[in-house]
């Protein structure tokens, strides 16, 4: 018989709320309380113990809607465990972040009944949430969706991008300045939801997106350290992927359409040196990559494709396919992928398919089975953003349900 028993807890400044949850072959019991107060109950009885389950589900699902979250004490926890899961505050656009200790995390989501964006911080311990900022709507942003979050190596400030802007947030101070600002279509082409803010793997060096199709990279202080531009009409500049390293910049440029025998597609990346401000090479792709990146050594170019497929590794020098994540069940396919990241030492890649992630040990090529199986709290939908702390201690995924797990490595 199965039994599924949960615990999920709200922390607010004045209380903290728990609920509790138990499915035991067709009863279904539920408790609520705060603090050390007694618990009310609620039981219900369902027909079959599939039912049950169902009930126990849903009831979830309605309580982590309403901000409550599975937090658990990750000194007994092992490997795979999942240490903190929850539905992100609000319709989460913008994604979310981890701080570097991995005691934070960082929201962006948009409030459809004010047309109003919000960032939000959340203690990864207690679940406690807090609104920080706030962009509602202007002439020149008539509707502000964020589009990234992404904190800096103290978790002191918040680079965000709301709309073709990217600006910085002091937490301490509440004040924002701009570091980049374009509007679509008018002063660069760039695609927001495309083309978003990323830090390199020690957030030294931030790759933004500017006006007159101005690539650029700038230091912590917003100070410029890389310039070129994009411009390359007819062609779209479709993605962009700084290194871990800071040194290397790829911008991907397509044009024409796969479905066109006038004006078939073509694709090509160009990588660039960021020190030496100059283009080094131009590699022709066969298929439009959905992201592109470099492992942590600066030796392989990363993408997925556009088929949600990889990620794939390609030689910087010749372009050719060096590797590719195998499916998990079928080892001569892609596997599915959202979205990828590796481990500040190179040596781990994380792979968001479909609710959960994958974690693949590079160098020996096969997958931890410890994450081989969806965990038992639900998943995380298309999972498109993966974060690593500072010590590889846990890995925090996020999908487009809204919801973000965070479990131990």
């Amino acid at each position: 018989m199965t039994v599924l028993d949960m615990t999920l807890r709200l922390s607010e400044p004045a209380r903290t709320r728990f609920c509790r949850m138990v499915a035991d072959g067709v009863r279904l019991t539920c408790q609520t309380w705060t603090d050390a107060r007694r618990p009310r109950e609620t039981v219900r009885d369902f027909a079959t113990a599939d039912q049950a389950v169902e009930g126990f589900h849903a009831y979830r699902r309605k309580k982590m809607q309403e901000g409550f979250a599975y937090v658990v004490d990750p000194a007994g926890a092992v490997r795979g465990d999942t240490l903190l899961y929850l539905k992100a505050p609000l319709r989460c656009t913008g994604g979310f972040d981890l701080s570097p200790d991995a005691r934070t995390l960082v929201t962006g989501g948009f409030r459809d009944s004010t047309n109003t964006a919000e960032i939000h911080v959340i203690d990864a311990a207690t679940n406690l949430r807090r609104l920080v900022h706030s962009v509602p709507p202007s002439p020149e942003l008539a509707q502000p969706l964020p589009h990234a979050v992404l904190f800096d190596v103290a978790a002191e400030r918040v680079v965000f991008a709301v709309g073709g802007e990217t600006r910085l947030l002091d937490l301490a101070s509440g004040g924002t300045r701009t570091l980049a600002a374009y509007v679509q279509f008018k002063t660069a082409h760039y695609n927001p939801f495309r083309l978003r803010p990323q830090w390199d793997a020690r957030r030294e060096r931030l790759l933004v997106f500017d006006r007159d199709d101005s690539v650029r990279v700038l230091d912590p202080d917003g100070d410029e350290l890389f310039q070129t531009s994009a411009a390359r009409q007819p062609s779209e500049c479709w993605a962009a992927g700084l290194s871990p390293s800071g040194k290397l910049l790829a911008l991907c440029f397509v044009q024409g359409s796969r479905y066109s025998e006038d004006a078939p597609r073509t694709v090509e990346i160009e990588i660039w040196d960021v020190d030496a401000r100059q283009l080094v090479r131009r590699l022709p792709m066969q298929d439009r990559p959905y992201t592109v990146g470099f492992d942590p050594a600066d030796t392989w170019l990363v993408v997925n494709s556009e088929a949600v497929e990889g990620p794939a590794a390609y030689a910087l020098e010749t372009g050719e396919l060096a590797w590719y994540c195998p499916a998990l069940r079928n080892p001569d396919r892609w596997a599915r992928c959202h979205g990828w990241a590796f481990s500040p030492d190179g040596t781990t890649l994380v792979v968001g398919g479909r609710g959960d992630i994958s974690v693949l040990d590079v160098a020996a090529r096969h997958y931890d089975a410890a994450f081989n199986s969806r965990s038992d709290n639900g998943g995380t939908g298309r999972t498109d953003i993966i974060r690593f702390d500072a010590a590889q201690t846990v890995i925090a995924s996020h999908g487009d349900n809204g919801r973000i797990l965070i479990r131990k490595l």
